[in-house]
């Protein structure tokens, strides 16, 4: 699929970020694929149900060198089982469901800076 088949209503950018993912008991701290203001892309070793409820902790990078941490919740809307180096991780997909306005907006803003960044 071309750019100008893309379906999304916002960029994302491909970037690796540490987030923290919880769904009930379960909680892990994985690297993201890809990241926009209306969801993440990641892999995990265990695999989170389909429509499963998350909560997505991220710490974004600044300007001045440090970090806002932002939380979020989500819907996973796509889980599939991938074979990597003798073992099966599961590429996980989340839309943000729950986002507050300030926290889309501080993700689209790091989303257009990095976009900026990689066309010069």
């Amino acid at each position: 699929m071309n750019k100008s088949e893309e379906k999304r209503s916002t960029p994302r950018i491909e970037e690796k970020l540490a987030i923290k993912v919880t769904e009930g008991d379960y909680r892990t701290v994985v690297e993201t694929k890809n990241i926009s203001a209306s969801g993440v892309y990641f892999t995990t070793d265990k695999p989170i149900p389909l429509m499963s409820k998350v909560i997505i902790t991220l710490l974004l990078p600044t300007n001045a060198g440090k970090n806002t941490k932002i939380e979020c919740r989500g819907t996973v809307v796509r889980v599939l089982p991938m074979d990597a180096q003798a073992k099966t991780v599961y590429e996980t997909a989340i839309f943000f469901d729950e986002i507050t306005k300030k926290v889309k907006n501080i993700i689209s803003r790091h989303v257009k800076k990095v976009m900026s960044g990689l066309r010069k």
